[in-house]
């Protein structure tokens, strides 16, 4: 009788002992292939902002925390009328999940092309990445003034330099979270407790900057672009002339005497004018008006915030006066 082959219960044990090494060693390899690709990717990935002026990142900032990543198209003392239109811009606007603008026709000398070139349908007008910061219940200025841009840098539908005063910059911020929210609910929470934070700090600080202006208030001043009107109104320093005879067009000579008579004649004490502006001849009506000439960022610059902007104009406006 031919014996048949049995293997024995060692080897058969043995052989289930091996599949089931080999079994385990896969497992722990594809285990091991997870984690490292759980670990490698983000938990929550930051939604992109561009602002187009730095005093609306630097409120994106607040609000939105490290939640949110920034950058903003106006470089420091630009002047926002003209802007250049940069192709990196378009590449920012290209990865934007948001656009905040200040809107009145502020930017549409540069901002337009952009908006097309980004090739993003999000951040198009209308869309929800799309946040027109004038339509967030700021009581406007200057609306129906001049009837075209012909007649200089006139905005039909408004003065669009509100940005700096603390019900502003409220208003703008809650509009800023309001978005946030609606792109990433799942940290609408996280953004509620930003903001009503920003928002005792400005209720803070407005009453600091009040008391702190106070000699402030009354005081008459020319500026050298209408662009100072909301900040003037808050803090109450009138505004009695303009060096540019219209919005965005040069001043003559004839306008210019006409401006350091009437400075005289009303005690102006100080020209206010942004950096980008010619100096020379500011600095000449200053002198002969006997008034202060006063250098200012009307926006944020780098390595500035919100609340250190405010605070440096004020100072420079006392120390000015």
């Amino acid at each position: 009788m031919t014996d048949t082959f049995r293997p024995s219960t060692f080897d058969s044990r043995r052989s289930a002992a091996l599949l089931r090494s080999g079994a385990i060693k896969r497992l722990l390899a594809a285990l091991t292939f997870v984690a490292a690709g759980l670990a490698a990717a983000p938990a929550h990935a930051k939604l992109h902002v561009v602002t187009t002026i730095q005093t609306f990142k630097s409120l994106t900032e607040e609000v939105g925390g490290d939640k949110v990543e920034v950058s903003a198209l106006v470089g420091d003392a630009v002047d926002p009328h003209f802007n250049d239109a940069r192709p990196s811009y378009a590449v920012l606007l290209n990865r934007a999940d948001l656009l905040v603008l200040v809107g009145l026709q502020l930017e549409v000398g540069w901002l337009p092309p952009l908006l097309e070139q980004s090739r993003n349908p999000n951040i198009q007008i209308g869309q929800r990445g799309y946040l027109d910061a004038s339509t967030s219940g700021i009581s406007i200025q200057d609306v129906g003034v001049g009837v075209s841009r012909t007649q200089g840098d006139v905005h039909p539908l408004g003065n669009p330099h509100y940005h700096l005063p603390p019900d502003s910059a409220l208003a703008v911020a809650r509009a800023i979270h309001d978005r946030l929210r609606a792109l990433d609910p799942a940290d609408g929470a996280y953004f509620d407790d930003r903001f009503a934070q920003f928002q005792k700090k400005v209720d803070a600080k407005r009453k600091e900057w009040e008391t702190k202006a106070k000699t402030l208030a009354g005081v008459k001043v020319v500026t050298y672009h209408k662009s100072w009107s909301y900040f003037d109104n808050w803090l109450g320093l009138k505004e009695i002339g303009y060096l540019e005879p219209k919005p965005g067009i040069p001043p003559d000579p004839q306008h210019l005497a006409q401006l350091v008579t009437d400075a005289k004649a009303q005690g102006a004490k100080i020209l206010i004018m942004e950096s980008y502006y010619p100096r020379n001849t500011a600095q000449r009506v200053a002198d002969l008006a006997g008034m202060k000439l006063a250098v200012l960022n009307s926006d944020v610059v780098s390595g500035q915030t919100y609340f250190t902007l405010i605070d440096s104009l004020i100072d420079q406006l006392l120390h000015a006066l």
